[in-house]
């Protein structure tokens, strides 16, 4: 199968080449902080993805072919731009220029433990599935970035559910835009052409599943207070 899509596709033999098919090596694999293997075995909640000639994979590549033949420039740019920033920050749009980690160290280093733990659990799926990005499968597929690991799951729509959860809970004021951003976010995955639908929808699912373990540990619970603590003082929440 491999062979196959090597010589239908060139650019994978070049991914090939380069090692980026390869996998994340054991000793590079980053240890979780927050919650640990014992507490969340994403191998068993994630299904199988479609297998490369199978007719969801065909619907999902035509999909793609759809999104890529009617989306506009500036959705391409955003897209683009949305796949560079994997921090609680990307929902700097609902909360203006001073949401930044300078100004909210609290939040940053809590929240960069919350993507540590997302990144260690979407490459466990990613490197159990090996399932390749669309545009290796199909050469007429042009995606906005590279893709530098498996297609499925998700891990940017794993990443935007499981920090948009997260911050909701420390913001359940705003939590409707807050996950509305998280959608967006991860529409912005397809836009890209980097993904396919099963990919996102099975990062979703992750995604929440991992922030409902979180949510559910004290001592992230008070982290989570600690952050709305500091996003009360620097303004975001009303005082009545």
């Amino acid at each position: 199968m491999l062979a196959e899509r090597t010589m239908m596709n060139p650019n994978l033999s070049l991914l090939l080449a380069g090692g980026l098919l390869a996998g994340i090596p054991a000793a590079m694999a980053k240890d979780a902080i927050l919650v640990q293997p014992a507490q969340f075995d994403v191998r068993a909640m994630v299904r199988s993805p479609p297998a490369d000639a199978s007719e969801q994979t065909k619907s999902e590549l035509a999909e793609l072919h759809q999104i890529q033949a009617t989306r506009t420039q500036a959705e391409f740019d955003k897209a683009a731009t949305d796949g560079k920033d994997e921090t609680v920050f990307l929902f700097h749009a609902l909360f203006g220029d001073g949401f930044t980690a300078d100004r909210l160290p609290v939040t940053a280093a809590f929240f960069k433990q919350v993507g540590n733990d997302e990144s260690v659990y979407a490459t466990i799926a990613k490197n159990e599935w090996h399932r390749p990005r669309p545009f290796l499968v199909d050469a007429d597929i042009h995606p906005c970035g590279p893709g530098k690991s498996f297609s499925y799951p998700s891990g940017h729509a794993t990443r935007a559910y499981v920090l948009g959860i997260v911050l909701a809970a420390a913001l359940p004021e705003k939590r409707d835009q807050i996950l509305e951003r998280s959608a967006d976010y991860t529409q912005s995955r397809l836009i890209c052409g980097v993904h396919y639908r099963t990919d996102v929808e099975a990062g979703r699912e992750v995604g929440i599943a991992l922030a409902a373990v979180m949510l559910s540990m004290p001592q992230v619970q008070q982290q989570v207070a600690d952050v709305r603590t500091e996003l009360k003082a620097a303004g975001y929440i009303a005082t009545p």
